[in-house]
């Protein structure tokens, strides 16, 4: 049987780094977000910084849930079983439309309160105000986009889903300060413009996806009993997709509680949080981009019970994502004056970063394993194990964040409980994974 070019391949490296250039590229654009911001004030950027659990609500749980569709699209493929692919894909793009529609308009709706629910003062609710009424509208971009990438993640086309990230950062990074300051013709819409800005490059992203998919590999959703199938892959893409949305939803809301603890410890202590978190998009790339080039790898060798390289694949990621976090923040935590120095000179909020970013020097690492962890076992089906766990500990650790701030600690003591919260649930997901205990739970039927 002849193979065409878009055939499937399967080496972990070659399907991974365009996935992080794409996210690499992400990170970009919300670091270079937070630069724009800290040139209009340190309190922009800190306020507008302090509502990134908020926004993480669409940007974090909307991709975890359309990976489902990825996976569940991708075991087809390694079962043999094209008939069920495409009525998938559409599924995934109704259910990630739904949400990323309903988002937006919750979050515009809202978006005049949520800084003052998280307890910020009324200079600081106005940055955040300005800024949440436009990029609210941007969860419905993130919706099509994500379900369009899922198509091309789906069939390991990733180099394609960069191209669009690429573009995005590209247009977003000048659109940022032509419409903060009003150069040229465009009008000065400071804190506005920003979110504007990530609005649009993210429109043109999600129309070069469309172009790509539609065009560029020819594919077509006018297909035979399509209501019909798609409604029948509903239940495996559910089956994966809840548990993958559940654990970050619950993790995004503690984020929230911890965001409204730290608002209480002060301007100060909301920068450094703001400013040493931007640094993360640069080993959250690769965890993110190993993780999800993992995920498609081993839903192909599940689809076709080769459990050996399911293994070995986890194992390989672990190993990587590890090593490359700890190099990242050795080299922030050795270079930390000039890198901060990118964001302010205020002394109180580099006095207070500078002891977080050692903090995250051992938390990154282990946050990586915490991701494998957890997106592996709901990739082989065992996503209720992992959902379980990190609801108990999550939520088990916000009353310690609160006795922590009550008995009179900082910053610095609230990260140190961040840091035992992601150890804890890393040891256990990388010990259910060893168990093998997940063998067995694969949500498709096998090889036909």
């Amino acid at each position: 049987m002849n193979h065409d070019k878009n055939a499937p391949r399967l080496g972990l490296v070659a399907l991974s780094w365009p996935m992080f250039v794409e996210e690499l590229t992400g990170g970009i654009t919300a670091f270079t977000d937070t630069l724009f911001l800290s040139m209009i004030s340190d309190g922009a950027a800190s306020s507008v910084g302090m509502l990134g659990p908020v926004l993480m609500l669409g940007y974090f749980i909307m991709p975890q849930f359309t990976s489902a569709g990825t996976s569940v699209s991708a075991q087809y493929m390694g079962a043999k079983r094209d008939d069920h692919v495409i009525p998938t894909w559409v599924a995934n793009i109704a259910i990630s439309v739904c949400m990323g529609a309903i988002f937006s308009l919750v979050l515009f709706a809202l978006s005049g309160r949520i800084g003052l629910w998280l307890g910020m003062n009324a200079a600081q609710n106005a940055y955040a105000s300005d800024y949440m009424s436009v990029i609210a509208v941007n969860f419905l971009m993130v919706g099509l986009r994500t379900s369009y990438a899922s198509i091309l993640a789906s069939k390991t086309l990733t180099r394609w889903t960069m191209v669009s990230s690429v573009v995005t950062n590209l247009i977003n990074i000048p659109l940022n300060w032509a419409l903060m300051t009003g150069f040229w013709i465009f009008p000065e819409l400071g804190v506005r413009g920003i979110a504007l800005a990530t609005v649009v490059s993210y429109l043109v992203g999600f129309l070069i996806l469309f172009f790509m998919v539609h065009y560029g590999l020819g594919i077509s959703f006018a297909v035979r009993g399509l209501a019909r199938r798609a409604r029948e892959v509903v239940g495996p893409i559910l089956r994966i997709g809840i548990p993958a949305a559940l654990e970050p939803f619950s993790y995004t809301i503690q984020s929230i509680v911890v965001s409204a603890i730290i608002i209480k410890l002060g301007s100060a202590a909301m920068g450094a949080n703001t400013y040493v978190n931007r640094f993360n998009f640069l080993d959250m790339a690769a965890s993110w981009a190993l993780t999800m080039g993992g995920q498609i790898v081993m839903s192909h060798h599940l689809g076709a019970n080769r459990l050996d390289d399911v293994k070995k694949t986890y194992w390989k990621i672990a190993a990587m994502v590890t090593t490359f976090a700890f190099a990242v923040y050795l080299g922030l935590v050795v270079f930390s004056g000039h890198f901060l120095s990118l964001f302010t000179r205020d002394p109180e909020i580099l006095a207070l970063a500078v002891p977080l970013l050692f903090i995250a020097l051992a938390m990154e690492p282990i946050r990586s394993i915490n991701i494998l962890g957890g997106v592996a076992l709901k990739t082989v089906g065992d996503g209720k194990f992992s959902v379980v766990m990190g609801l108990v500990f999550m939520w088990g650790l916000v009353p310690v964040l609160v006795a922590c701030v009550a008995l009179g600690g900082g910053i610095f003591e609230l990260w140190l409980c961040l840091l035992a919260d992601e150890t804890i649930r890393a040891a256990i997901n990388a010990w259910r994974w060893k168990s093998g205990r997940w063998i067995g739970k694969r949500v498709i039927d096998g090889p036909s």
